[in-house]
């Protein structure tokens, strides 16, 4: 037994310390240059139930720095109860830029989910040489639309994932964030190896080639992480996609509330993990892993199963120091002790509650 815990420790110190090695010496900018001709783009945001979010998202898209000419901001209303349409339309009848329209109900030949259908229907608008993507509740800077644009123009790719951090409220809205920052720094130093696995939908960049290329969102098949999804298709089309971190390009948006809307995000998320290619769902395997693994070092050989637990996070933590140095963000060590704990339980939990026999919610939504 001592050889399997050794080996599976082992194992995933080997990958943590991959991942710092590759992250010092493999961390590709993809936007150095700067943009000589401005293309236009087309910046996709659809909202359902999000009077209250509204407010300081459009506030952040009036003030990109992205040539206005070469600008076209889409907004929906997605079958809204809240007064999204009421603030929708009097923002887009301020700017000569934006434009408004209705979501309709899903009209393709494919069952899609609701924010793929939406997303669709807005796409058949837009103009853009290049499709931009971000949420309701997300606050883009002004920077934003340039960075996207220049990571997609001097790399020649079919997709373009930025990088995006949680709003901090408190000590649980600080553990979603270093867990989302960890989990995209895997995601970055992977993809800069040239293994590009999965977007993200509140801050993508699609060109409008490879969008076409694979039929739109209404050419994929039915998921409930569209975003991965296209991901996926237009790479199954020959275009590859890049990984922009970095200040210029962060996006923050709302914690969960609670830990209930954070398992039905988590859930969600693992129906798209189950599709990533198996050398990837075994790095994440062994995160989850980890925990039995080295308990059960420490139960029969006490101190070295604390030493490998203490390297481990060691590790993990100075990769999540780094990665927020890069988006020039600072952290308090004292939280990477909090967060090793909510790590291993979110991680066990949300193993859990993806095989307890319930449908999953989005905004309203149950699939």
């Amino acid at each position: 037994m001592i050889a399997i815990e050794l080996i599976g420790v082992m194992l995933l110190l080997s990958q943590n310390l991959f991942l710092v090695v590759f992250l010092r010496t493999n961390f590709r900018n993809f936007s150095k240059l700067k943009i000589k001709k401005f293309p236009e783009i087309s910046i996709l945001i659809s909202a359902r139930n999000e009077a209250h979010n509204l407010p300081v998202c459009l506030e952040a898209l009036a003030k990109l720095d992205y040539p206005k000419d070469k600008l076209q901001i889409l907004l929906a209303n997605d079958n809204s109860d809240d007064e999204t349409a009421h603030i929708l339309q009097s923002w887009t009848s301020s700017y000569a830029f934006a434009d408004y329209f209705e979501v309709r109900e899903n009209l393709g030949k494919k069952k899609i989910n609701g924010k793929a259908n939406a997303l669709a229907q807005m796409a058949e608008k837009a103009t853009g040489e290049f499709l931009l993507f971000t949420d309701a509740d997300c606050i883009v800077p002004p920077s934003w639309a340039k960075e996207m644009t220049a990571a997609a123009l001097h790399s020649k790719v079919g997709f373009v994932t930025g990088v995006t951090s949680i709003k901090i409220e408190g000590l649980f809205s600080r553990m979603q964030d270093l867990d989302w920052i960890f989990t995209l720094g895997m995601v970055k130093i992977v993809s800069d190896l040239g293994v590009p696995v999965t977007s993200m939908g509140n801050n993508m960049l699609i060109t409008r080639e490879a969008y076409d290329a694979v039929g739109g969102f209404e050419g994929i098949d039915f998921s409930l992480t569209e975003d991965f999804e296209i991901a996926r298709a237009i790479q199954k089309k020959n275009f590859t996609g890049n990984h922009q971190f970095g200040s210029r390009n962060l996006i923050l948006t709302n914690a969960q509330p609670s830990w209930g809307s954070l398992w039905e995000q988590r859930k969600r998320w693992m129906y798209g993990a189950m599709k990533l290619p198996f050398f990837i769902k075994l790095l994440l395997a062994l995160q989850a892993l980890f925990l039995p693994l080295v308990l059960l070092l420490i139960f029969n050989y006490g101190w070295l199963g604390w030493i490998f637990w203490a390297t481990k996070m060691t590790l993990q933590s100075y990769f999540i120091y780094y990665l927020k140095k890069k988006i020039d963000q600072k952290i308090n060590p004292i939280y990477f002790l909090i967060f090793e704990i909510y790590y291993l339980f979110t991680a066990w939990t949300t193993i859990l509650y993806y095989f307890w026999p319930s449908k999953t919610s989005w905004k309203g939504r149950k699939y």
